[in-house]
């Protein structure tokens, strides 16, 4: 109920998802789009691109085994680069994650896809009511920001 309006009012809403896994299909399947689309040099550099891909995969599943909360993250780097393109067309952008993840999930059919939800952006002019529109940022000084990195 809190981001409704933000949903409803929104020109736009895109729902970025993450996949449920990268099994041997679909890591092929993104191999063959990619020699199809000619983003190889050659054989060997297709290869060489399934190679380390899939040792990632296998990294984040099985040594570190965060698969999901690493598919999650590469939705979050979608996420920021809708926000700059925003930004940079004058677009207002509200990233949300407080939604029903079950309704979602369940509306779009995300499981049949292997999919789940990640986050939401709403995209469009800045609304009227907007209360945080005409109030000014507040950041932390630089310095405390590189002291806690």
């Amino acid at each position: 109920a809190y981001n409704a309006p933000k949903l409803l009012n929104a020109a736009m809403v895109v729902v970025f998802c993450a996949r449920t896994d990268l099994d041997d299909s679909h890591l092929s399947a993104v191999l063959a789009q990619e020699v199809a689309d000619g983003r190889h040099a050659d054989a060997q550099a297709a290869a060489r691109q399934d190679h380390t891909r899939r040792g990632y995969v296998s990294l984040h599943r099985e040594v570190l085994q965060d698969l999901p909360e690493w598919t999650a993250r590469q939705a979050y780097l979608a996420l920021g680069g809708l926000l700059f393109a925003a930004a940079a067309m004058q677009i207002g952008a509200t990233p949300i994650e407080g939604f029903d993840t079950a309704l979602l999930d369940n509306e779009l059919d995300l499981a049949q896809q292997q999919l789940r939800r990640t986050v939401l952006c709403a995209l469009g002019e800045r609304g009227e009511e907007d209360f945080n529109a005409a109030l000014p940022k507040s950041r932390l000084q630089e310095g405390l920001v590189l002291k806690m990195l």
